[in-house]
């Protein structure tokens, strides 16, 4: 018997509105594959680029397993704590749209954060048994808190132990307070005793009586079964502690029996959980790449103590508990081929007993992965010789006989007839290529991979386009790409700071050769903003990235620290106005305040949150200025303040329900949402609602609204149909919202949206100690403009991030590495701005799939997704880029390359000719399926 499952045509379509036919069709084609693999292998990593809708094929492939093997028990999809939200919000938009409801109305999903949680959902009735359950990252590891089971654990350790009468007798005058349910006590004191004289399979009705509400068994039973296998000598020698009679100390003994009980259930919960066994046909294990390394979660499929290597035989709670394993990432070759083995390796976990377990059990799986290990090793190996080869080139080797300098990608159009060093590239090239082909033919059964195209989906009216364009450096400015990649210059009151910096970097390279490796993490800071050099200096840059090493002190070198301290006086001081002249921070506001005035949302990336408020704080104020100024002139008034105060009294007549102007914005409004029936009438009068906040703003008033036109009812109509930069009109981006929201969105998520939009702040307004970060400077921002670091609660961080993704406010959204994985951002957005770069690629790329996902602003538009990396020449900034730029290049060909961060490393792999496109092409992994 094999593990035979078909896609269910007729149940299951993926080929819907939200997404376009081509993108359904291989989300299809790629769950088929994935079903047709899993007959005789025990797992798939699916590993398509971010924003390709991994979570809807994964989501059919485990629906599909569903319909046809319910009884091998339910599916369970793992999923990181940060995505534990966006997975079930998800199912319900695929239960909605995806499946049909005569045929799947019986599928439902439910959600476990913890094995106790886990646990009660398995041992459900099977007319009750959830189909899907989603489990968090971390949840079989925590502790037992669950205060019914502690009791239960009591009562068996306490069973027929005549020694321990006295305590048993004692037990229920104590245990409201030891286990912190002392409402009980308040309802039926009676009930503890209750409930250690009776099995805990029967408590239930006695819990309930009480008048106590619980929706489940207080025990799962698969507890229960095995509760007599546990050694319970631990929590008798805690319970020994307990109290027999009320005292003054009472109080503090009670703290110490509740703390040594803990620590006992701690380790005891480990072995119960591991003793409890179930089936379940598939896991669904997201971000796999943490399974890399030995960790609590590879523990799950790992013994411990067991080698982290091919004979690492699976022995944690979920191993032998599931028939297949489908693991998802974006990153797989970011693993190093070692790393990558480890994770294919903990497919080893699988039920290998089962009848449908692969042919040749795991012996021959072994074997498989072991074949697959060696052909990647020695992939590896040429690759990095290449590397070595490819490191040695310079400029003088890319020049023609006549002295002709070529680009890398000139050179190498024609490389086989260059002299010596380009015989020898190409004879590394070849053998790598050759390498690569033979360890991408083991690879492909276990990895399907799928990346973007490079063009927008094909329409017939117009030529293709690009999907994205990049602007390098000082392209940022310009707004399309200069000749080669010049960065953004430094001068004026910038300069010197900037060549005192490079000073420092310099004399920290000479002293790698003293075995003192340093990185200018200053350098990185001052590149950034002037606000982040000095967080930098003081020891204490607050960032949010997770794998981001702590500051380093400052260097102990004298000629080190003497160029700082001068930098340090040079530096613009409390002067906002010249710190706002930061190089790079200037051009990021003027390229985010001029997509402002042309209609669009920028989103911006930074790496400090110094940083991150700095450019609030002045996007905001030039972005009043400009508003204030424009309005001045052609409302023909003495000042700002005199325009603020007619902008103000044309806003007024979008509230004063006695004025033409709000009731033809009101009807207009109403006359887009009546387009789509299906939305609600309470649903239309929030959106006309926040339609007419969003109007009455200086922000539409000033770019749309033709302030200077002597009918307001006229000049209305003509700012409606006024178009952004993408070609998009007012109306339009308020219609393909209602559309959004009408067919494309479950109830749940309009709900959310419309809520967020509510919340959203659109007046002008000071901040206070209450706002979502912690700055309580008094300072005036605009709402337009906001930011989105880990000081914001996750509750503001999602209501911002909705709210973004609409054609309301916010317009520019300044966010750190919070928002770099597993947020939507793509819906009204087709300009992004890594305005700090990061030395990891992978990072970038992550960052850039916020917006650039399946059914973008760029696809509506047909107009490319703009990818803007602006660096300052001749600095940290600029190595930095030139060093992401030659990783991205070797990224898929040296897997898991290691790199150091040491300015002496770095320095050497930025002056490195840059390895063509074509040739990287060329030597990657073809993993798609056709």
């Amino acid at each position: 018997m094999s593990f035979s499952v078909s896609y269910p045509e007729g149940a299951i379509s993926l080929r819907t509105d939200r997404v376009s036919k081509e993108d359904a069709l291989r989300q299809e084609r790629t769950a088929q594959e994935i079903l047709r693999r899993f007959e005789n292998q025990p797992g798939v990593i699916l590993a398509d680029e971010v924003g390709m809708g991994k979570t809807f094929v994964a989501l059919a492939v485990a629906s599909s397993i569903a319909l046809e093997r319910p009884e091998d028990g339910p599916v369970i999809v793992m999923v990181p704590p940060s995505l534990k939200q966006k997975w079930p919000k998800d199912w319900c938009v695929f239960f909605e749209k995806c499946l049909d409801h005569k045929q799947c109305a019986h599928l439902d999903a439910a959600v476990a954060d913890s094995g106790v949680a886990l646990l009660r959902l398995l041992d459900d009735p099977a007319d009750k048994r959830k189909e899907i359950i989603f489990l968090t990252h971390g949840a079989l590891d925590r502790s037992l808190t669950d205060e019914w089971i502690k009791l239960a654990v009591i009562r068996r350790a306490l069973l027929r132990r005549t020694s321990f009468e006295n305590i048993r007798r004692a037990l229920p005058r104590f245990a409201g307070s030891l286990l912190r349910k002392q409402e009980i006590d308040r309802k039926d004191p009676e009930l503890w005793c209750k409930l250690l004289d009776t099995p805990p399979d029967n408590w239930r009705p006695l819990i309930t009586r009480a008048g106590v509400m619980i929706d489940d068994d207080p025990v799962p039973s698969m507890l229960i079964d095995v509760m007599d296998d546990l050694d319970l000598e631990s929590v008798r020698v805690a319970l020994q502690r307990l109290p027999q009679r009320t005292s003054d100390t009472v109080g503090e003994r009670l703290q110490d029996v509740r703390r040594e009980l803990a620590k006992s259930l701690s380790a005891l919960w480990k072995v119960w959980l591991k003793k409890t066994r179930f089936t379940s046909p598939l896991l669904v294990f997201d971000e796999a790449h943490h399974l890399k390394n030995p960790t609590q979660l590879s523990s799950l499929f790992i013994e411990e103590g067991a080698k982290e290597d091919s004979e690492a035989v699976s022995r944690g709670p979920l191993a032998g508990v599931f028939s297949r394993m489908l693991f998802l990432t974006a990153t797989p070759f970011q693993l190093g081929h070692h790393e990558l083995i480890n994770v294919l390796s903990r497919f080893e976990g699988i039920n290998w007993n089962s009848p449908d377990a692969p042919d040749g059990g795991n012996d021959t799986f072994k074997a498989q992965i072991t074949q697959l290990e060696t052909a990647l090793g020695d992939a590896q190996k040429t690759s990095i010789q290449l590397e070595r080869v490819w490191g040695r080139l310079s400029a003088t080797d890319l020049r023609t006989p006549d002295g002709r300098q070529l680009t890398p990608e000139q050179w190498w159009e024609d490389v086989s007839t260059r002299e010596e060093a380009g015989i020898e590239v190409y004879e590394r090239f070849t053998q790598c290529q050759q390498k690569m082909r033979a360890a991408e033919t083991l690879l492909k059964p276990w990895v399907i991979r799928h990346l973007k195209p490079r063009l927008l989906p094909a329409r017939s009216d117009t030529s293709p386009r690009n999907r994205r364009e990049v602007l390098i450096g000082a392209s940022i400015r310009h707004d399309k790409a200069t000749n080669g990649d010049t960065g953004l210059e430094v001068s004026g009151e910038s300069l010197l700071p900037f060549l005192l910096a490079v000073r420092a970097q310099i004399a920290l390279v000479s002293r790698a050769s003293d075995g003192v490796p340093k990185r200018a993490v200053f350098a990185e800071g001052l590149a950034s903003s002037y606000e982040a050099y000095l967080e930098t200096r003081r020891g204490k840059a607050e960032v949010d990235d997770d794998d981001t090493p702590s500051i380093q002190p400052m260097s102990d070198n004298w000629q080190v620290n003497w160029y700082l301290q001068n930098l340090d006086t040079v530096l613009p001081a409390q002067d906002e106005e010249i710190r706002a002249q930061h190089p790079k921070l200037a051009a990021t506001i003027e390229r985010a305040i001029k997509l402002w005035w042309d209609g669009e949302k920028s989103l911006i990336f930074c790496h400090y949150r110094a940083t991150g408020k700095a450019l609030r704080r002045y996007i905001s104020r030039g972005l009043e200025q400009q508003i204030l100024d424009r309005a001045a002139g052609v409302l023909q008034v003495k000042d700002a303040e005199a325009a603020r105060v007619e902008l103000d009294k044309l806003a007024d007549q979008f509230f004063d329900t006695d004025r033409p102007l709000r009731k033809l914005a009101q009807n207009a409004l109403h006359d887009v949402v009546a387009e789509y029936p299906t939305l609600s009438e309470q649903c239309g009068e929030h959106i006309v609602d926040i339609g007419l906040r969003f109007l009455r703003t200086p922000s539409f008033l000033i770019r749309y609204f033709p302030l200077d036109h002597s009918d307001p009812l006229s000049a209305l109509i003509e700012a409606f149909e006024k178009g952004d930069n993408s070609g998009l009109t007012v109306k339009g981006r308020i219609r393909e919202f209602c559309r959004f929201l009408a067919e494309r969105c479950v109830e749940d998520e309009r709900v959310e949206y419309l809520g967020a939009l509510r919340k959203i702040q659109t007046g002008t307004y000071r901040r206070d100690a209450k706002d979502e970060d912690d700055d309580t400077d008094d300072v005036r921002y605009l709402p337009n403009v906001r930011l989105a670091n880990g000081e914001v609660s996750n509750e503001a961080r999602r209501r911002l991030m909705l709210a973004f993704n609409t054609p309301f406010f916010p317009e520019i959204l300044i966010a750190s590495s919070v928002l770099a994985e597993g947020v939507d951002l793509h819906l009204d957005c087709r300009f992004i701005i890594h305005h700090d770069l990061c030395w990891n690629p992978s990072m970038i790329e992550q960052r850039t799939g916020r917006v650039d996902r399946i059914g973008c602003k760029a696809e509506q538009a047909y107009a490319p997704i703009h990818v803007y990396l602006p660096f300052v020449t001749a600095t940290q900034d600029e190595k930095m880029f030139r060093v992401v730029r030659d990783r991205e290049r070797w990224f898929s060909v040296i897997m898991g390359e290691k790199y150091s961060l040491d300015e002496s490393s770095t320095e050497t792999i930025s002056a490195r000719i840059v390895f063509p496109e074509e040739a990287a092409r060329g030597l990657a992994f073809d993993l798609s399926v056709a």
